[in-house]
């Protein structure tokens, strides 16, 4: 997963605790091998629970903190009008320049750059024509968050998409809700993200094929990833991809657990794409479909790569699930 090797609790203290990290090993610490291993273990989950609760808390300060007036979802939003939409516009932008400009800095271009080669899951570094690319694209993706979030907000002002407003009155429930995010979103990324993969049947026209050639070809580009490639993706990919908030709509969950979703997808994406070990953030599962395509469609939190055959450890697994040479 995501950053394999750190503390649990890592995730809900990032930045501070990676850089504090990276600035403090010893230079002639040896970087561990990288595994992927195709289920979670109990660490595995806790650090989950702990990137779940990341989402939910900054899903909280965009609710109650950032906001000059009330959040849209709760009256603003009954009329469409550009000034309750900015807000939400600019924040993406800026949390998705912030987040991803800093990381890539501090990985790919900081003082600590030589010293964090080591952990890098790709020892070439990308182009900077990519990290252009990614930018842009990854751009229009947190503009893509904002339009489905734009809508939600609209549904929900006008009463046409009922929510509790009271998270206390049960909380165990919306505890289950909070903490489990990524957990209950990874089935829907893996069913999107296997769809836009050549299916490889002849019983029906493989429209993998052609969604792949079309739409996901685009983040596939980045065979390198860095933060900037998470979300690095067509609009039609990126409208899939955060759509996976809409999970916990007909449940009437208050609208703070449907943006942390959205929140989980992009910072999940953008630190699980960085590219390195802890004290890196990189997720080796999905560094390995990156650079061999045919595998690793989800992630390990719901192992559906095991349980369908798709899971690769290596290159040479990858050859092994569809009899041929991997990429």
């Amino acid at each position: 997963m995501a950053g394999a090797g750190q503390p649990w609790y890592m995730p809900a203290l990032w930045p501070v605790g990676h850089v504090f990290e990276a600035a403090t090993k010893k230079s002639k610490e040896e970087a561990p091998t990288p595994v992927a291993s195709p289920i979670l273990d109990l660490v595995g989950n806790f650090t989950s629970f702990a990137g779940a609760l990341r989402g939910f808390l900054l899903a909280l300060v965009c609710i109650y903190v950032l906001p000059t007036d009330t959040y849209p979802a709760f009256g603003p939003a009954a009329t469409w009008q550009w000034s309750w939409m900015q807000p939400i516009v600019v924040r993406n932008l800026c949390a998705a320049w912030t987040i991803c400009g800093f990381w890539d800095w501090f990985l790919y271009f900081s003082p600590l750059k030589a010293k964090l080669h080591k952990y890098k899951l790709n020892p070439l570094y990308p182009e900077w024509s990519q990290f252009q690319h990614d930018a842009f694209w990854t751009t229009s993706a947190s503009l893509t968050a904002a339009a489905i979030e734009v809508a939600m907000c609209h549904l929900w002002a006008t009463g046409r998409v009922e929510y509790q407003e009271d998270m206390w009155a049960t909380p165990v429930w919306n505890a289950a809700w909070i903490l489990g995010i990524t957990h209950w979103r990874v089935p829907h990324f893996w069913l999107i993200h296997r769809a836009m993969h050549p299916w490889k049947t002849k019983s029906v026209p493989d429209l993998g094929k052609i969604l792949y050639k079309h739409v996901h070809s685009l983040h596939h580009r980045s065979y390198n990833p860095t933060a900037f490639s998470g979300t690095s993706m067509h609009p039609v990919e990126s409208t899939l991809y955060y759509s996976a908030a809409f999970i916990c709509v007909p449940f009437g969950c208050h609208p703070a657990i449907f943006l942390a979703c959205i929140i989980d997808c992009a910072v999940g994406a953008w630190l699980g794409h960085d590219g390195f070990q802890w004290p890196g953030s990189g997720d080796y599962f999905h560094q390995l479909h990156h650079a061999h395509f045919d595998c690793n469609y989800g992630a390990v939190h719901v192992p559906l790569d095991k349980w369908f055959g798709t899971f690769a450890g290596s290159k040479g697994a990858v050859a092994k699930i569809w009899g041929r040479s991997s990429k």
